[in-house]
């Protein structure tokens, strides 16, 4: 039984429906219950209402309650406040309110610093004013509400025994941004064989499902190959967008079906949060009220969430840390840089260890079945042989044994795919001028004090492992990127997208000079799409791309403009140039050498005529070491 002093016996279980079939069963978030009350008849009618609907919902354990008292706290007295943005807060409540007065009070509760609710949550307004006209305050509510981004509210009036639903639709076949009150359905008597009192509707209807061509406004501008505007005298304002992000809006304006009213920054700024508080660029631009959405490959930023509400993750890319791309490499440089410090260092072990084993086998008094059973019967200038075969000469004398000759064919077949890596390899060094040695890792850039071109986002991420000293926050990379490119060592180091590097190699074109980047990412970073503080447009959006991600439908628009400018930021303009005398001055260095050496072994078997001890000493070198 209800107590005596309730009489709104059909409000009461309309709450008591509102609450064990939805607000029950959609979240374990506590169910607020506040009252706003302006007399004290009022609020002894509010308090008679929540026992009663409380203590019949209570029994059943499906929800927490949460009952608050309307006062509004100021901003000193609250320690920890929730962000502006509303990305944090409880989702949904019950008002009481009796007057248009009261609601003044509820607004002043939603708008202080500390309000801890999400303003696009599932809110419930129990009216309890005795005007003659109670429609006149509920049309001012919903126009108020709809500023303040309050879109799925229901306003519960109780006429003639029976509870009304009247709501609002900012988003019809004639009207945009609307705020007008519609009488949405009522409760009642349920048919068999569900017979109880509720609703044949769902409490909240949607919204958002189609906005029926109504314009939203988005600030962005050209990002390649995120952003891409261009001219197209068929569509609306004569520009249209594309690129990776540009293609998933379309992808969101078609599905909710609004008109997009781009608005482009000229200066590219994203806009940061300065020191006394104020905004600047797109997020200035955001916070005044000036746009919707924004989008052009925005990170996300804890410090950006907290005065804009971002969407979900829907795709991200890895950063990489562009370097100079040092000197071009001296002809030393090229002759030994076919081939890494391991392989040269192999290649010299095996062929110290040939000769090792030759200078044994002639010099040292060995048994001659075991000099004949290693070099063969009748070879007589083995360490020869093996220059002559590593160089790509031929063996003019084979062993005459079975295992010298398979120790002959095994050196052979080293020193045969030796020479053909070494050849392919030395061919692509010679014909390009452009090629480098840039550094490998982290620690070594580090080592060197270079300088951190850093987006004010990127100084957050990179604050605690970047030096202070080494860093410069910019507001664009533009010019950083082209003098890591013309210049040798500009002495600075660029974290970007990988996508962004290669876009600008990609229009650098193939013959010209590329960014030299680190082998392994810095780490990964998440894209997402910023709307305004407690825009009701979030759950909508992040559904929507939920299901892009899930369908594959973002991963085919991530590759169609990666493929293209990934394939050909690699591509080198490989002609062949002509080869200069530079490119070839490690061969005759070389030969100048070697030219030295012999003209000294010549002097020597000049000077050995007259010296029959050097003579001797010299036909022992030719004896063993040939």
């Amino acid at each position: 039984m209800l107590p005596s002093a309730v009489h709104n016996v059909s409000l009461v279980y309309a709450l008591v429906w509102t609450i064990d079939n939805y607000y029950g069963t959609a979240t374990s978030t506590p169910l607020a219950v506040v009252q706003f009350a302006t007399s004290a008849e009022s609020r002894g009618l509010h308090n008679d209402l929540i026992d009663a609907a409380l203590g019949r919902s209570s029994g059943t354990g499906r929800i927490q309650f949460v009952l608050e008292d309307d006062r509004v706290e100021s901003a000193e007295a609250t320690k920890e406040l929730p962000p502006p943005s509303g990305l944090t807060g409880r989702p949904m409540a019950i008002w009481f309110l009796d007057s248009l007065r009261s609601y003044f009070r509820l607004e002043m509760y939603l708008s202080q610093l500390g309000s801890p609710y999400k303003r696009n949550g599932f809110f419930v307004v129990v009216y309890t004013g005795v005007e003659d006209r109670p429609m006149e305050s509920v049309k001012i509510m919903f126009r108020r509400l709809l500023n303040m981004y309050v879109l799925n509210v229901n306003v519960f009036l109780q006429r003639e025994g029976t509870v009304q639903l009247y709501t609002y639709y900012p988003y019809g076949p004639h009207r945009c941004q609307s705020s007008l009150p519609v009488y949405y359905t009522a409760f009642q008597d349920l048919p068999p064989p569900a017979t109880g009192y509720g609703l044949t509707k769902p409490l909240f209807p949607s919204k958002l499902a189609n906005l029926h061509g109504c314009p939203l406004v988005v600030v962005t501008f050209d990002h390649r190959p995120y952003v891409i505007i261009e001219d197209d005298p068929e569509v609306p304002g004569g520009r249209i967008m594309r690129g990776i992000e540009g293609m998933i809006f379309r992808a969101l304006a078609e599905r909710m079906n609004f008109t997009l009213k781009m608005v482009e920054r000229q200066d590219k700024d994203r806009g940061q949060i300065l020191p006394d508080g104020n905004f600047t660029g797109i997020l200035k631009m955001m916070v005044d009220g000036e746009a919707n959405m924004t989008f052009v490959c925005f990170m996300y930023n804890k410090a950006r969430s907290d005065v804009m509400l971002p969407s979900i993750s829907y795709t991200s890319f890895p950063i990489v840390l562009v370097i100079p791309g040092g000197g071009s490499m001296t002809p030393m440089q090229r002759l030994t840089r076919p081939f890494r410090y391991i392989i040269w260092s192999c290649v010299l072990a095996s062929l110290l260890l040939g000769l090792l084993i030759i200078a044994l086998l002639r010099i040292s008094a060995v048994p001659r079945r075991l000099r004949n059973l290693v070099l063969g019967r009748h070879n007589n200038g083995p360490c020869l042989a093996m220059w002559n075969i590593l160089l790509g000469g031929l063996a003019l004398f084979n062993p005459r044994r079975n295992f010298a000759r398979y120790l002959l064919l095994m050196w052979l077949l080293q020193t045969l795919i030796l020479r053909a890596a070494y050849t392919g390899q030395m061919f692509l060094l010679l014909q390009d001028v452009e090629v480098r040695s840039p550094l490998q890792t982290l620690s070594e850039v580090l080592a060197k004090g270079y300088e951190f071109h850093l987006l004010p986002t990127l100084q957050i991420v990179f604050h605690d492992s970047m030096p202070s000293t080494h860093v410069r926050v910019v507001t664009t990379q533009e010019a950083s990127l082209y003098r890591l490119r013309d210049e040798e060592d500009p002495g600075i180091a660029v974290p970007v997208l990988q996508p962004t590097a290669y876009q600008f190699d990609y229009r650098s074109g193939p013959g010209a000079r590329h960014l030299t980047t680190l082998p392994e990412p810095l780490m990964t970073a998440p894209l997402t799409l910023y709307m305004r503080p407690h825009s009701y447009l979030k759950r909508r959006i992040d559904r929507l791309l939920i299901a892009m991600m899930s369908s594959g439908i973002v991963y085919r628009y991530r590759r169609m403009y990666l493929d293209r400018i990934e394939r050909l930021a690699k591509v080198r303009n490989m002609e062949p140039s002509p080869l200069t005398i530079w490119r070839l001055g490690g061969v005759f260095v070389c030969c100048a050498a070697l030219q030295l050496l012999a003209t000294l072994v010549f002097g020597l078997e000049l000077f050995s005529r007259r010296h029959p001890r050097l003579r001797s000493t010299l036909n022992a070198i030719n004896r063993y070491t040939a």
